[in-house]
């Protein structure tokens, strides 16, 4: 009897013994799963998306105004007064038309004043030759030979007279009026009546509307490069009101000065910085007998392209400079106490892009999982959240 009780007090000790140390076990067991959760709850936060091998959309849409492919600025030379304005801007003529009429009564003063010096000094030559019909039926030859030599010279003035006569004349037939040089549009009328020409600008602007009107565009290269000269684009113009479409021809593409894009760099993922992007201008050739320049007109383009070995990924996943671009991937690493993973850097090469999206030749592969956005900037080899 005696010996039972002697082993149940020694049992006593030994089982509370064993419980503390389950119980220690257990509750080291579960601080560290608690804490490793504390960890994770701290790490950056990151979305990531699978590389797609869907082909890259290039669309652009670019506006601006028509502009006369040629034009004449016409004006009174001489400076007349104008008498009458016989065209409204925006009215079609056609090639003689008279647009603008000046006064021209002190110019037709002045050539009935020289004619009546022409016919005063063809009196004079009357005379001249009396005195030489004189002169020859007296003999003297000095007197001859003086009254042969005011002829000539008599006559020498009247020839000059003639053709000054001749000049004013035609000035006159010249600067009386400007008419239209061609089939054409007026774009600008400054004239202005009982004003003097050109005190307002060029009198009349004319458009060659034969030659149709052009469309200038800047746009990315990467676009404007997709496009062949000669091709044909629908164009969207708003003609009194009311939009119509179209066909424009690509006549131009050439070198422009150099625009700026947003595009992700820095190792964070989440800060952006402007850089350099390729421009070009391209110009687009429209022509309709409505048209009359000055009107807005927008072409849109779209293209798809073939991803080919690349992968199609959003721009913001892409980070560095030109030439060192990269990506984070998030690599898995397994653990008996759970799963952790980790942002990997990769170095790419990159290739055609959008504004949303870019396609990676080298580095990245269909059903990666790669960072596309984090909470906070990262490093190579960082511990991160999937969300």
């Amino acid at each position: 009897m005696n010996v039972r009780v002697v082993e149940r007090v020694e049992s006593n000790p030994k089982r509370k013994i064993k419980l503390v140390f389950i119980l220690c076990i257990a509750a080291l067991l579960i601080l560290t799963l608690y804490s490793n959760t504390l960890l994770t709850m701290n790490l950056p936060k990151v979305w990531a998306e699978e590389g797609r091998t869907d082909p890259l959309s290039l669309n652009y849409s670019g506006s601006g105004d028509l502009q006369p492919l040629s034009e004449v600025e016409l004006s009174n030379k001489a400076g007349w007064m104008v008498k009458d304005v016989q065209v409204k801007a925006g009215e079609h003529v056609t090639k003689g038309q008279t647009l603008v009429t000046y006064d021209s009564k002190e110019a037709e003063s002045r050539i009935q004043d020289e004619e009546v010096n022409l016919s005063r000094q063809k009196l004079m030559m009357e005379g001249l030759q009396e005195r030489y019909i004189a002169a020859e039926k007296s003999g003297d030859e000095l007197t001859i030979s003086s009254a042969k030599r005011e002829i000539d010279i008599a006559r020498l003035e009247m020839g000059a007279q003639e053709r000054k006569i001749r000049n004013l004349q035609e000035d006159l037939e010249r600067f009386r009026q400007v008419v239209a040089p061609y089939d054409g549009v007026v774009t600008k009328v400054a004239a202005v009546k009982d004003m003097p020409s050109g005190s307002a600008g060029r009198d009349v602007i004319v458009s060659n509307s034969s030659l149709g009107f052009q469309l200038a565009l800047p746009m990315p290269a990467s676009i404007a490069d997709l496009l062949e000269l000669g091709s044909k684009q629908n164009v969207e113009v708003k003609i009194k009101g009311v939009i119509q479409s179209l066909e424009g021809v690509v006549t131009g593409i050439e070198p422009a000065e150099a625009g700026h894009t947003t595009a992700p760099a820095g190792d964070g993922g989440d800060s952006n910085t402007s850089k350099p992007k390729s421009q070009k201008r391209v110009l687009v050739t429209v022509q309709s007998a409505e048209l009359q320049g000055g009107e807005q007109a927008t072409m849109k383009f779209s293209k798809s392209t073939s991803v080919g070995n690349g992968v199609l990924l959003p721009n913001k996943a892409i980070h560095g400079e030109i030439a060192n671009k990269y990506i984070f991937v998030i690599e898995e690493k397994k653990s008996p106490l759970g799963n952790t993973y980790h942002a990997s850097k990769v170095a790419i090469e990159v290739g055609e892009a959008n504004e949303d999206s870019v396609i990676v030749l080298k580095g990245a592969y269909s059903g990666q999982q790669i960072i596309v956005e984090s909470s906070e900037p990262l490093q190579d080899g960082s511990r991160v959240r999937k969300r």
